[in-house]
């Protein structure tokens, strides 16, 4: 998936003749039918696909903002109208840069809209700034996730500076284990917050 590690051209979909268009289409209906799975047992389905395109070290955003809107929005219309996905939340990653809406599919094709924050070690900050360029960006529109990060955002501070994510996902292996990242020192800090639940005390949502 990393840019220079393949050849596929996402500014070729498209063409509905090309091998990459049927290449996608293939891929897409074959991910549809284990998300049917999904649909059928009752289960919604948080959908992020094509995250960090504008950084372009994925090849799905390597060829500027239309193709990789043009993929989205192929994705969409494949998996809701012809399959008939509609357990999916679909989620977009965004960036803070002034070509941010360049990037976004629009409104009809995005549910929330997420970041990805690497802040460095131990940086538990609550990302205010990114949170209110989003907020502002989308105009308060869209709920607003911290989809990917490295040191998690001490609850605290997010409620002390308003920027309260929807939810937000630090990556696994290491950036959940060790201290220097997040560790068990600080969820059990993070855990200590009367405001943070854990899954057994989640009510049932049925």
């Amino acid at each position: 998936f990393y840019t220079d590690k393949t050849t596929f051209d996402v500014s070729k979909i498209s063409d509905t003749n090309s091998p990459e268009y049927k290449a996608m289409v293939a891929d897409i209906d074959t991910i549809s039918r284990y998300l049917q799975q999904f649909k059928d047992a009752n289960i919604p389905v948080v959908w992020r696909p094509l995250h960090e395109a504008a950084g372009g070290w994925f090849w799905w955003g390597a060829k500027g903002a239309a193709p990789c809107k043009a993929l989205w929005k192929l994705m969409y219309d494949r998996m809701v109208n012809v399959h008939g996905l509609n357990n999916m939340i679909w989620v977009w990653t965004t960036n803070v840069a002034d070509d941010a809406m360049d990037w976004y599919p629009g409104d009809q094709y995005v549910d929330i809209v997420g970041m990805d924050i690497y802040p460095g070690d131990n940086q538990h900050g609550s990302q205010y700034f990114s949170y209110n360029k989003v907020k502002d960006i989308f105009e308060g529109k869209k709920l607003i996730t911290l989809s990917e990060c490295g040191s998690a955002p001490d609850p605290g501070l997010m409620k002390e500076n308003g920027d309260m994510w929807s939810w937000f996902m630090p990556w696994n292996g290491d950036y959940t284990r060790l201290d220097k990242n997040n560790g068990a020192t600080w969820w059990k800090k993070f855990f200590s917050y009367d405001y943070v639940i854990t899954r057994d005390q989640m009510p049932s949502l049925k």
